[in-house]
C-alpha cells in the first residue's frame, strides 16, 4: 500500500538528513508515527511538505520518499491555487493509494481536496477546529489592546485583530476543505460533533497520535515543597498566558515563592531599543500584566526548547498548566500525563476527551483565572492527592498514546479507504 503524507512542517527526521532547519516543538507526532511506520515497513510511504522556497527536494532516505513543494508559510492564511498544479504532480509521480493530510485550515488542504482525481483518496487529519479558535481568539484582552499595533506588529500587518482575522479566514477555508472531504480523522468528542455539523455525510475515523519518544521513557516525581508551574506556550492570545499570570498572582497570595516557566516564543523580549521594536501586542501587554501584578522575578519565558528540553522543563515542574481558551486535543496535555506530572486544564474543546476532571486531570473554566489560581492551590496544598492524580493521568495517556495500538489503528483506516476507493 502506497500513502503519501502531506504535512505542514518537514518532519524532523527529514530535516536532519537534509540539514534544514525545522520546528523542534511542533509537530513532533508526526515524526513519531512516521517512525513507527518505517520500523513495521507494510506501508510505502512518502512525505510532501511545504517550503517557503522555489528550490524543490526529492529524494528517498531510509526507505521513505520525500518531496517539497512551495508555500508561502508566513501567510497560511491566503490560498495559492498553484498549490493544485505542485500537490497534482507528486501525486501523479508517486500515485498513492491514499493522501493524508495532516490540519484543516492549510492552503495545500483545499487544494488537494480541489483535485477531483484524487480527492476521493484523501483523508484529511483534524488537528485544531479553527472556527472555534477564532471566536475567542483575543478572549480577556482589552479592547485598546487588541486595536493597538507595535511597531513590529506594523511591519508585519499581524496586530491581535489581524491575527484574529487571519484565524476567520482559515476557519472560513476549513469549512471549505471539509465540506469536499470524503474522509476525515479526528481525537475528540469536539471535532467529532464539529465534523458531523459541518459535514455529516463524511467518514469519520476516530484515530489518536502517538507522542515524541522520550516522553514515554520517564517518569515524574514529586518535589518536596515546589511550587514551580510550567506553561508549554504562551505565545499567542489562544494559549491564554494572560490568564495563567493572573492565576500566578492569585497563587503567590498563599505560595509566594510560586513561579511561572513558558516555553515557545520569547514574546516578551529582552532590553533594549532593538528588542523593544520586536516586541509584538500581545508581548508589550503581557510585560504590563507582570509589572502590574509585581511578577518581574516571578515569570519566566524560557524560549523554543528541545525535545530533551521540553522533558526536562516538565519533569522540573509541580504543576503542567493549560490555561487556553480553545483546544482540540493538546500534545502537551498529552505529554505532561504521560509523564504522569499533576496538571490543571482548562476545560474548553476535546480536553475532557483526554482526562477526567478529579480523578486525571484537574479542569476550571476557560478565562476564569481564578478558578485556574484555586485548582493550582488544590495540588500544592495535597501532594500526595497530587502525585496519585498524576499517576492516574499516566495510565490514562499511555492507552490514549500507545504507539503500537495507534499503528494499527492507522493501518486499518488506510485499508478501509483502499477498499473503498481502490481501483
Amino acid at each position: 500500500m502506497k500513502v503519501l503524507w502531506i504535512c505542514n512542517l518537514i518532519p524532523a527526521r527529514i530535516a536532519a538528513a537534509l540539514q534544514q532547519r525545522e520546528q523542534q516543538n511542533k509537530e513532533g507526532w508526526v515524526s513519531s508515527a512516521m517512525k513507527k511506520v518505517t520500523e513495521h515497513g507494510e506501508i510505502d510511504l512518502a512525505v510532501a511538505f511545504p517550503r517557503k522556497s522555489d528550490e524543490l527536494l526529492h529524494g528517498r532516505y531510509h526507505g521513505v520518499s520525500y518531496y517539497s513543494f512551495y508555500e508561502d508559510s508566513d501567510h497560511p492564511e491566503d490560498y495559492d491555487p498553484s498549490l493544485e498544479g505542485a500537490l497534482g504532480h507528486i501525486c501523479e509521480e508517486f500515485y498513492p493509494d491514499v493522501i493524508h493530510c495532516f490540519g484543516t485550515e492549510y492552503p495545500h488542504t483545499l487544494a488537494i481536496l480541489k483535485l477531483s482525481e484524487w480527492r476521493d483518496r484523501v483523508l484529511v487529519h483534524i488537528q485544531g477546529v479553527m472556527s472555534k479558535c477564532a471566536e475567542v481568539y483575543d478572549a480577556g484582552l482589552p479592547a485598546d489592546v487588541t486595536e493597538r499595533s507595535t511597531f513590529r506588529d506594523l511591519l508585519r500587518r499581524d496586530a491581535i485583530w489581524q491575527q484574529k482575522e487571519k484565524y476567520e479566514k482559515r476557519a472560513a477555508r476549513e469549512a471549505e476543505a471539509v465540506g469536499l472531504a470524503r474522509y476525515v480523522s479526528g481525537r475528540t468528542a469536539f471535532d467529532k460533533e464539529f465534523i458531523a455539523t459541518l459535514h455529516p455525510s463524511c467518514t469519520y475515523y476516530a484515530m489518536n497520535e502517538t507522542l515524541r519518544g522520550s516522553f514515554y521513557r520517564a517518569a515524574w516525581k514529586p518535589h518536596a515543597g515546589g511550587h514551580r508551574i510550567f506553561l508549554a506556550q504562551g505565545n499567542i492570545p489562544l494559549k491564554g498566558a494572560h490568564f495563567a499570570i493572573e492565576a500566578l498572582a492569585a497563587v503567590r497570595e498563599k505560595y509566594p515563592d510560586a513561579e511561572l516557566f513558558v516555553a515557545g516564543d520569547n514574546i516578551l523580549r529582552g532590553k533594549g531599543l532593538t528588542e523593544r521594536l520586536k516586541l509584538s501586542g500581545y508581548g508589550r501587554y503581557l510585560r504590563s500584566l507582570i509589572a502590574r501584578k509585581h511578577l518581574e522575578t516571578a515569570v519566566s519565558f524560557v524560549g523554543q526548547q528541545t525535545e530533551e528540553e521540553m522533558k526536562e522543563q516538565y519533569l522540573s515542574a509541580d504543576v503542567c498548566l493549560l490555561a487556553s481558551v480553545m483546544e482540540n486535543s493538546p500534545n502537551s496535555l498529552g505529554e505532561a500525563m504521560l509523564l504522569g506530572i499533576p496538571c490543571v486544564a482548562t476545560e474548553v474543546g476535546g480536553v475532557s476527551s483526554l482526562a477526567e476532571d478529579g480523578k486525571e486531570v484537574l479542569l476550571a473554566p476557560a478565562q476564569d483565572p481564578q478558578a485556574l489560581a484555586d485548582r493550582i492551590l488544590q495540588i500544592f496544598d495535597d501532594p500526595a492527592k497530587a502525585a496519585e492524580m498524576g499517576a492516574a493521568a499516566r495510565k490514562r495517556a499511555a492507552l490514549t498514546h500507545d504507539a503500537e495500538a495507534n499503528y494499527r489503528m492507522l493501518c486499518w483506516i488506510y485499508e478501509s479507504i483502499v477498499k473503498e476507493t481502490g481501483d
